[in-house]
């Protein structure tokens, strides 16, 4: 009985390890083989600081995932043809307003339940955040009433960020480094 119990001691400690073996192999090729985007994925907080592009116009953005479309503060938005295609003039800032001209994208209808729906003009624009640059489409809209001049929705949060409500400004972005991401995301 004593001879048996040792050959199954024995056997038992070998399959241990040989489990611990590949538990350890399967860990090292998740490692070694993870999904790009995983390995690049961002996590911020509801609030962050962002430079908006072009002029590194440094804005407070919620980061809002019940929203579908980005917004984005701005004033004096005109619109005008230029060569043929619709444009948008605006000025967007916080202490210093900068005067910015874009192609038009496109246009959203938003509705609220209280008011009338509204279209609002959309434009494209880069910003950076924790030194990597995203684009996204912006809808303009004068967001003076609201506590931050950036709305950052859900479009735009499936290019790698990871939103845990429990933190703010917990990402920062150096205007040098995001000037060289901005240069290397342009060629």
């Amino acid at each position: 009985m004593a001879i048996i119990l040792s050959t199954l001691k024995m056997k038992a400690s070998k399959v241990l390890v040989i489990c611990t073996i590949l538990l350890i192999n399967n860990f090292i090729y998740k490692l070694a083989f993870a999904d790009e985007q995983t390995q690049h994925l961002i996590t911020a907080g509801w609030l962050e600081g962002v430079l908006l592009q072009p002029g590194n116009i440094r804005m407070r953005a919620k980061l809002d995932t019940g929203a579908k479309t980005s917004s984005l503060h701005a004033v004096d938005i005109k619109r005008f043809e230029k060569k043929g295609e619709q444009w948008v003039s605006f000025r967007t800032g916080i202490d210093k307003m900068v005067q910015i001209k874009l192609p038009l994208v496109r246009e959203v209808k938003i509705k609220d339940h209280k008011l009338k729906a509204t279209v609002r003009p959309v434009v494209e624009m880069k910003f950076c955040l924790h030194n990597r640059i995203f684009t996204s489409e912006f809808s303009l809209i004068d967001r003076s009433q609201f506590n931050y001049p950036i709305l950052l929705g859900r479009l735009l949060l499936q290019q790698g960020i990871i939103v845990d409500p429990s933190l703010t400004f917990t990402v920062r972005s150096n205007k040098k480094k995001c000037e060289a991401a901005l240069k290397m995301d342009e060629k």
